[in-house]
């Protein structure tokens, strides 16, 4: 009996169920790699200005914009005076958590910049969210710049200082108000004289008592490169 268009049915059957197998497969991998968690991230201030010692008060709203759970695995301040609130660590798709933020405002005043740093297991991580706003000062007397040396202040202001010089002292003493490293001041002698007198219409405070002259120069010389 003649069966060679039976076994050439069988044959092509099978193939086309192998590549059929192989293209769902395919297809679920591919989804299953596209898949992956997108943080999305907006904040609100409960005011853009206050007066010099009182709480600054917001929210960092988080949401999942993605395909898979997100995870917070930390977040973080670029000072101690801004302490942070956060109840849930994971985020299903689509879902949105708060971190709440309260900024002590003691011994700043004028323009003030904080960052909360983010961490989690999207590809981007982390996530940098800059905080912007105005201190303003009470009455005319302006603010007390100097309260920043105090406790529990001068565990970030001063103590972390110790020791430190050019990018180490900016970045220990001086990031957490500055992070961009960008004054209006472009005379670096200028610059030296406000960084060791300070001065209290831009909420500078005075350096020259705890940090020595040549700690200051090597920060003003970080800064003018």
């Amino acid at each position: 009996m003649y069966r060679e268009p039976i076994i050439l049915h069988l044959s092509q059957y099978y193939i086309r169920l192998i590549l059929s197998i192989s293209l769902i497969v395919f297809f679920i991998s591919y989804t299953s790699l596209q898949a992956e968690p997108k943080l999305e991230v907006r904040q609100t201030l409960e005011k853009t200005s206050v007066i010099t010692g009182e709480e600054l008060r917001g929210t960092v709203y988080l949401k999942n914009s993605g395909d898979e759970p997100l995870k917070i695995s930390g977040v973080s301040s670029s000072c101690g005076c801004t302490t942070l609130r956060l109840k849930k660590r994971l985020i299903s798709p689509e879902k949105e958590v708060q971190l709440r933020f309260i900024v002590d405002t003691r011994g700043k005043l004028g323009l003030i910049e904080k960052t909360i740093t983010i961490h989690t297991n999207t590809v981007d991580s982390p996530h940098i969210e800059t905080l912007h706003f105005h201190a303003l000062p009470s009455g005319m007397k302006g603010a007390d710049t100097q309260s920043i040396f105090e406790p529990p202040c001068a565990s970030c202001h001063l103590d972390s200082g110790v020791g430190k010089s050019k990018k180490d002292l900016f970045e220990s003493i001086c990031a957490m108000c500055h992070p961009s490293g960008e004054f209006n001041l472009k005379n670096p002698q200028a610059l030296q004289i406000m960084i060791s007198e300070g001065n209290a219409h831009i909420g500078m405070p005075s350096f020259g008592e705890y940090f020595t002259e040549k700690q200051i120069q090597s920060i003003v010389l970080f800064l003018s490169k």
